[in-house]
């Protein structure tokens, strides 16, 4: 495939449509990763803290952006999947072990998201929570029953993309940035100890694993090769930017709407959203609660895909998007997230922090597995990862160790 700068055309419009055509798997990406538990944990951030814990994000964005890279490079080079690899170098118990976890981790986060679009469609339209869950599993589940699905996916992660960017920067546009407290932000501290384990928690929900490793699939459901390393590397930078920078964006939004007003602290999108009414208008209650909707539902759809594609993959079934065992999966994944919500009837925060409890069990697996694979020169070859990128991974990998520990902490505090 051409790169960017062989695109036909020099002016800004042409570069633009080049960029866009060499974008897809990672926006794929980001409609998963900027769900409802992203917005939720910036928005706790923000109006609890102001604009202390802005550094969080970003740093979280960097090392998504490095794992999402090695994960893509690594199918690139090889023309092989993760487990693959890994039967290959380790075994088939280990790969079996990885694609397990790796369902059991998105397994876990699809109630939450069945019941964010519940309540998003609630605080638009009115009506129980539990209907909107059902109204919009439908054709969610048809969406992954349809043939050729990779590229009606792109197009439409493409749109919904573009319109959590209208909605959120659209909302920080009216509520405003205190450009000073700002960027002070940007220097790393902790305000008090439970700043510490929030960060924790912003991290794993912005630097995740699981989705990084997804973006070696997507480059084979792309067709990409070894000649097209400088594309997924534009794709990548571009994708996992607009996932950083709507986090950023949400935490600017309540840090600016809510601490800097003097409100009490905010522990929900859905909170936060009723909080922009009466502060700045109906404007952004609306732009807002649209694209909790969006990230909702993209997440609602993609979330599933990923679980079900590691878990065929690690039992060495076909991987790929249009094969049966990821459809399969992906709708028995898909039919327990709407059972959980009509069973149980948790609100959605509930959901999130327990289906991040459960999901942290993947996280060393898969990081240890993308870190060992990157680097390995009989595998690689002279794309094996630099002794630079290594460090950063290992900072991502310890971040990883982190985040695990918090949860174990969380356990523990609520046995």
């Amino acid at each position: 495939m051409a790169d960017v700068a062989r695109v036909e055309g020099t002016g800004p419009l042409a570069r633009l449509r080049g960029v866009v055509r060499h974008v897809g798997p990672a926006l794929v990406l980001a409609t998963v990763v900027v769900g409802p538990g992203s917005l939720t944990l910036n928005t706790i951030a923000g109006s609890t803290y102001g604009y202390t814990l802005l550094w969080v994000p970003l740093a979280a964005t960097i090392l998504m952006l490095i794992y999402t890279w090695l994960s893509a490079r690594i199918s690139l080079v090889t023309g092989r999947t993760l487990f693959q690899l890994t039967r290959a170098k380790y075994g088939d118990r280990l790969a079996a072990v990885g694609g397990l976890f790796g369902y059991l981790a998105v397994l876990a986060f699809q109630a939450g998201n069945n019941a964010a679009v519940g309540f998003a469609a609630n605080a638009l339209f009115g009506l129980d929570v539990r209907l909107w869950a059902v109204l919009f599993f439908g054709p969610a589940l048809a969406l992954i029953f349809l043939p050729d699905l990779y590229g009606k996916l792109e197009l439409l992660v493409k749109i919904v993309v573009g319109l959590m960017l209208l909605a959120f920067v659209g909302t920080v546009v009216i509520v405003g940035v205190q450009t000073g407290p700002a960027a002070r932000g940007l220097v790393p501290s902790f305000p008090d100890t439970e700043a510490i384990f929030l960060t924790l928690g912003m991290a794993a929900t912005t630097f995740s694993i699981v989705a990084a490793v997804y973006q070696g699939y997507l480059m084979k459901e792309k067709k990409w090769g070894r000649d097209d390393l400088s594309s997924e590397g534009i794709d990548s930078l571009v994708g996992i930017g607009i996932l950083g920078g709507i986090s950023v964006v949400v935490l600017l939004t309540s840090a600016g709407a809510i601490f800097a007003a003097g409100g009490d602290p905010v522990f929900s999108a859905q909170g936060m959203a009723a909080q922009l009414e009466p502060l700045v208008g109906p404007a952004a209650f609306y732009l807002f609660t649209l694209g909790f909707f969006f990230a909702s539902f993209s997440s609602l759809v993609v979330n599933p895909l990923i679980g079900a594609t590691l878990f065929a993959d690690g039992f060495d079934r076909d991987p790929s998007m249009d094969g049966r065992p990821v459809k399969l999966w992906t709708a028995v994944a898909m039919v327990i997230g709407l059972l959980v919500v009509l069973v149980f009837e948790a609100p959605p925060i509930e959901l999130i922090r327990f289906a991040q409890g459960l999901a942290v069990v993947a996280f060393p697996i898969l990081g240890y597995l993308v870190l060992a694979i990157a680097r390995d020169h009989e595998i690689m070859g002279e794309y094996a990862s630099e002794t630079w990128v290594q460090v950063v991974a290992a900072a991502g990998y310890v971040t990883l160790l982190g985040i695990v520990l918090n949860y174990i902490r969380l356990i523990i505090l609520a046995l």
